[in-house]
């Protein structure tokens, strides 16, 4: 059979070429993998059956049930190590403060996030390989994105309103609304009137945006499957990049060629301070002396970057507290109450949403309680890593840590597998003074945002916009979800997601 095979490749059956060709990477991922287990053979395996392909049948088990197979692993191996299969490579997940710790703390030469998250996100195929190269952008949020909220949020404190009366007029009856579809359509809007003023009212630009964060996620499922050597094809053929980026830019390109003009002329000192306080301007700082980053095509591809991050993190932020906020109605009054007393006294600031002390310990318990992955604070081992526990993680080792599990582990918190929404509130009434236990703090007990130097540089905007688009929802509406059940979230490996279909029902608060 195997000489009749090889006879018809020679003479060039198509066919015969096709099935030669994926026998061929099906044996080279299985050569790859078993060397792969045997450079990990120290470090136990959940999951994963003990004969031929078992690694395959344990990646399809991973996939469908992630978040249980995780806990298995952690309550397995405390304070240990574990391994379990993904569609192309193992992960190891480090359990306990200890090992986030060792993790936290390594040189960024040892355990990269930027290579780890371009292997789970193909980023090169999904988000633009510049982007993953030169990741310019990410410096530009932590900075100075982060220090303009105060100025910026009278715009987007108005956008809220005008969002809201667009995409969900407040009725005296009961009206269902796909929470999803509006919840992103709300974001979008909010944040890019912070990014790019009024151009957010375009529908079409809106659209763009959003649709970009969605294909980022489905194609990087599906470029999981393949080979690298098909991904770039593949993607071309059925991918979104070029689409969107194209997109993008007939949108931008005229606004990016006049600021690009007047860069040149006047650099960031306009005329008359007329120069606009935007992402793009921000951008335009940052790409300066860079002709790489300094083009209509980079700049509206990074602008799709920033959107992507804004988006697809506040969206599943709202979605999963106003889910369980709709489930749990006993919660409404006493966040209201605090609401207004803060506006009353404060107004509508950023300084009033950061005296929302309940507010903010509700979303964060959400986020605690519901963190939408079950492995976060991804990287790869770029060189032989040993740990404070002995174990040495060789080099291409992709690595995590157990959001869900570690934030549910009872020895950290208590009733940990309890939702309680004002947990941190109380935390807030006896710590210590000084300590800062806000959503926008980051430990090895909250893993939402990441650890140490690479921890997520939009926080502080993500979290503005939660608080801001929640007190929104509080003081204008009644909500509720059919039988005041909680929906389920959607599961595919370790990426979780708030369930995309369900409907919430509001009317105007009575």
């Amino acid at each position: 059979m195997i000489s009749q095979l090889a006879g018809t490749v020679v003479t060039g059956n198509p066919i015969a070429l096709a099935a030669a060709a994926i026998a061929g990477f099906f044996i080279f991922r299985l050569l790859r993998n078993l060397l792969s287990s045997s450079s990990l053979k120290g470090i136990p395996t959940v999951g994963v059956p003990n004969y031929p392909f078992g690694f395959y049948v344990g990646a399809w088990n991973y996939i469908k049930n992630a978040p249980a197979l995780t806990q298995e692993g952690y309550d397995k191996y405390p304070g240990g190590v574990f391994k379990v299969p993904l569609v192309n490579q193992w992960l190891v997940i480090l359990n306990g403060r200890e090992l986030s710790e060792d993790l936290k703390k390594a040189p960024d030469d040892c355990l990269s996030m930027p290579s780890a998250i371009n292997s789970m996100l193909h980023m090169e195929y999904t988000m633009g390989k510049e982007q993953y190269q030169d990741p310019y952008h990410f410096g530009v949020v932590r900075n100075t994105m982060t220090r303009n909220i105060g100025l910026g949020f009278p715009d987007m404190r108005d956008e809220t309103i005008a969002a809201f009366q667009d995409l969900l007029p407040a009725t005296d009856d009961w009206s269902a609304s796909p929470a999803m579809e509006n919840v992103i359509a709300i974001v979008s809007r909010i944040s890019n009137r912070f990014f790019v003023g009024m151009k957010c009212r375009d529908p079409d630009y809106i659209k763009v945006t959003s649709e970009f964060t969605i294909k980022v996620t489905q194609d990087t499922a599906w470029l999981h499957g393949l080979p690298e050597f098909i991904k770039p094809l593949a993607e071309s053929l059925f991918g979104h990049l070029e689409t969107h980026t194209t997109a993008a830019m007939n949108h931008l390109q005229p606004i990016l060629e006049y600021r690009l003009e007047m860069d040149d002329k006047y650099g960031p000192n306009w005329p008359n301070g007329d120069r606009p306080n935007d992402m793009i301007s921000w951008l335009i700082d940052g790409a300066r002396g860079h002709p790489m980053r300094r083009n209509i095509r980079s700049l509206s591809c990074t602008m799709l970057n920033v959107n992507f991050g804004a988006l697809h993190t506040i969206t599943q932020g709202v979605l999963h507290a106003l889910y369980t906020l709709a489930a749990h109605l006993q919660y409404v009054e006493p966040l209201r109450e605090e609401i207004e007393s803060v506006v009353e006294a404060e107004g509508w600031t950023k300084a009033a949403i950061d005296k929302m002390v309940k507010l903010d310990s509700f979303l964060k318990e959400s986020a605690r309680y519901e963190p939408g992955t079950a492995v976060n604070v991804l990287r790869r081992a770029l060189k032989d890593y040993t740990l404070s526990n002995g174990v040495t993680l060789p080099a291409g080792t992709l690595i995590g840590l157990p959001i869900m599990a570690q934030q549910h582990d009872e020895q950290i918190y208590e009733n940990g597998d309890s939702f309680d929404p004002f947990r941190y509130a109380r935390m807030k009434e006896t710590a210590e003074e000084g300590s800062n236990i806000q959503m926008t703090t980051t430990s090895t007990d909250f893993l939402l945002f990441g650890l140490g130097r690479r921890a997520c540089p939009g926080r502080f905007l993500a979290v503005t916009e939660l608080k801001l688009i929640m007190s929104h929802i509080l003081l204008n509406y009644d909500f509720k979800v059919k039988d005041g059940v909680r929906p389920d979230n959607t599961w595919i490996a370790v990426a979780g997601s708030a369930n995309p279909t369900a409907e919430v029902l509001f009317r105007k608060r009575r």
